[in-house]
């Protein structure tokens, strides 16, 4: 009987050492999950501020090409504004040779947006809780692709104009004389207007997306 009761008490004490080394390679297995889903955490959290950083960086730059687009479709729409507010016939030839470089030139402006589709593919973006950042970075980046989009449709438009002027355009000096009035169908009809007024909406909404980004880097 008592060779009973020792193989018993053996065996409770068997299974109990073999309860807690279990349970130390549980402990040990749940810390080292946890450990190492900070560290995930941890990471995904500096990434999302390298990202954040990296989209503000690149709207910096695309504000500069919305000034300088800003400031030459501006130059248009003062053209366009002379000649719907004067008569044709009285148009004066110092302030056509004003805007004729204007006229005859077409420049090609793009915006950087890889830092946004990195963004949009890291998975990253749910990390941002700031829902008001999100759309502020969304909206931004949806208006400089549709001003872009509108720069091409601007441009192709445009030259088919000036293919038309310069089967009929002399020079003077390099500038065009009053044989014919430098584009006047294209701005008399308001096509910069639009072109104009997408540029400033793109540059608020980008300037206030800097503004959020700022506060949160």
């Amino acid at each position: 009987m008592n060779e009973t009761i020792n193989k018993a008490k053996t065996s409770i004490k068997n299974f109990g050492k073999y309860l807690r080394e279990i349970s130390a390679i549980v402990i040990g297995v749940a810390i080292t999950l946890s450990a190492s889903y900070l560290l995930s955490i941890r990471s995904e959290k500096k990434d999302m501020v390298l990202y954040l950083n990296a989209m503000k960086m690149e709207l910096e730059e695309n504000i500069k090409t919305l000034e300088k687009s800003t400031e030459y479709f501006q130059t248009s729409v003062k053209y366009a504004d002379y000649l719907k507010s004067n008569d044709k016939n009285l148009l004066h030839e110092d302030t056509i040779q004003k805007y004729a470089k204007n006229c005859y030139t077409i420049y090609t402006y793009t915006f950087k947006t890889n830092a946004f589709e990195m963004f949009k593919g890291s998975g990253i973006m749910r990390l941002v809780k700031d829902k008001e950042l999100l759309l502020a970075i969304w909206d931004a980046y949806s208006d400089l692709i549709e001003l872009k989009q509108g720069f091409d449709w601007h441009d192709q438009i445009k030259w088919g104009y000036m293919k038309e002027d310069f089967s009929g355009i002399d020079f003077n000096d390099g500038a065009p004389s009053l044989k014919i009035v430098p584009m006047y169908t294209f701005y008399s009809l308001g096509m910069p207007y639009g072109i104009f007024n997408g540029c400033k909406e793109a540059l608020q909404t980008v300037q206030e997306a800097i503004e959020k980004l700022g506060k949160v880097l």
